[in-house]
């Protein structure tokens, strides 16, 4: 793959994060639900749902990353982020709401490990693999500063309505599709291509499970990284619930939660500087951090709440990006994308446990 056609292939992941995370629908889904009259404790239910499809399907969609290939995955990706938003915008009733964030969880299941799959092997093939960190830094703050931009405009989600906002949704969904539809498959899975279904799924399965056996320090970092990222997600939706009951005026909440979210983008830029760091090291820091924003969130005051948000932002992303670049320096090509989705795994089967209590304790 030359000089130019990376380029290209990078372009078109950069673009596709981009769209993926732009969503006013998405970013603000809690704030969307309260605003219907939803309590956090029925937040607290779709998202353990949600986290429950996850861990389901996460390594089957990873497996299928790798048989059938990650260019496909990431547009049935797209098609499962539009069945959630049709659900969601077009079917009435909380039941309605569980079936959309199962198909969320599978449109993100199948997103997880495929796109930074394909990235690194791509840069593999072109032989400019050590770029990969920057690509990681750079897909983590435009993650950010998409996420950030819907989130900073999610008054304008309740303005819209939910039916509005879901179209809108829809719509970005499809022309997020069409870009992906330009991306170049892997070498590594084209060379699986004359193989027999049987022959893919049992390499993959065989691979996968054989390198995982042998590989505490992969599991470790798995956990670690899933711990401080299930601290993150959960106090960032609930913020949107907490931060208007302190009394700050309605226009601020956007404003407040974009904050909150250029902390990751400062966390990705600092992932750059701490290459010698230990991943051990991080992890201590990294949790100590989220921990203090946890504790944030009790305090009832707007700007503690927004500074404790903003560290954990920082922490998540910056032990995730010095995670992911490891995790991608360890693992066979050939079963890339699955043993990346066991990250994700972890993380759902964290945010499980964590979700349901975490809708409990912040509504007290």
């Amino acid at each position: 793959m030359s000089g130019l056609n990376i380029k290209r292939q990078l372009g078109l992941l950069y673009i596709s994060n981009f769209m993926f995370n732009i969503s006013i629908a998405g970013a603000a889904w809690v704030l969307l639900l309260v605003s219907d009259g939803y309590s956090l404790v029925q937040v607290g239910l779709a998202e353990t749902i949600f986290h429950v499809v996850s861990l389901v399907a996460e390594i089957p969609s990873g497996m299928f990353a790798d048989i059938f290939g990650r260019k496909k995955s990431l547009i049935l990706s797209c098609v499962m982020s539009m069945a959630s938003a049709l659900v969601r915008g077009f079917c009435i009733g909380f039941p309605s709401i569980l079936i959309s964030v199962g198909f969320s969880a599978l449109s993100y299941n199948f997103i997880s490990g495929s796109d930074s799959a394909l990235a690194y092997d791509s840069l593999v093939e072109a032989d400019r693999a050590d770029k990969y960190d920057r690509y990681i830094s750079t897909q983590t703050a435009i993650y950010r500063i998409s996420n950030g931009i819907a989130t900073l405009f999610a008054g304008v989600a309740v303005i819209m309505g939910n039916r509005n906002a879901q179209i809108l949704s829809l719509g970005i969904s499809a022309v997020n599709m069409v870009f992906l539809l330009f991306l170049r498959e892997n070498k590594v899975i084209e060379k699986k291509s004359s193989d027999s279904l049987a022959k893919r799924f049992r390499d993959v399965y065989k691979g996968s499970f054989g390198f995982l056996k042998g590989n505490k320090k992969v599991a470790g970092l798995i956990f670690r990284n899933a711990l401080v990222g299930g601290i993150d997600v959960l106090l960032l939706f609930f913020l949107q619930a907490k931060l208007p009951m302190t009394g700050i005026p309605d226009w601020s909440l956007g404003p407040l939660l974009f904050i909150i979210s250029t902390g990751g983008i400062f966390g990705a830029l600092a992932a750059r500087k701490v290459k010698k760091t230990t991943l051990g090291k991080l992890f201590v820091f990294c949790i100590s951090l989220a921990l203090i924003g946890l504790v944030s969130e009790f305090t009832g005051v707007w700007y503690l709440m927004t500074i404790g948000g903003f560290v954990t932002a920082f922490a998540d992303d910056l032990i995730q990006i010095r995670s992911d670049i490891a995790l991608n320096q360890m693992v066979p090509a050939e079963q890339r994308a699955t043993l990346i989705s066991v990250n994700s795994f972890c993380f759902s089967v964290l945010m499980i446990v964590m979700s349901p209590l975490a809708g409990w304790v912040f509504s007290l």
